[in-house]
């Protein structure tokens, strides 16, 4: 029991450290062409979350 203990407290220690000393990295251009294309950015309240099983629009 410790030892789990320990080590989800180490886990999030450590997730915590990365968290604070790694920068974020920007999304590029093509990220954000491929999220346009799949409609992760469609308004709230249409249906579907891609573009092939989507009723058309």
């Amino acid at each position: 029991m410790r030892i789990c203990l320990l080590f989800a407290l180490a886990a999030g220690l450590l997730g915590l450290a990365l968290r604070l000393l790694l920068p974020v990295i920007p999304a590029d251009a093509s990220f954000r062409e491929v999220v346009r294309y799949y409609g992760a950015d469609r308004p709230p309240g249409e249906s579907g979350n891609m573009r092939e099983t989507s009723a058309p629009y």
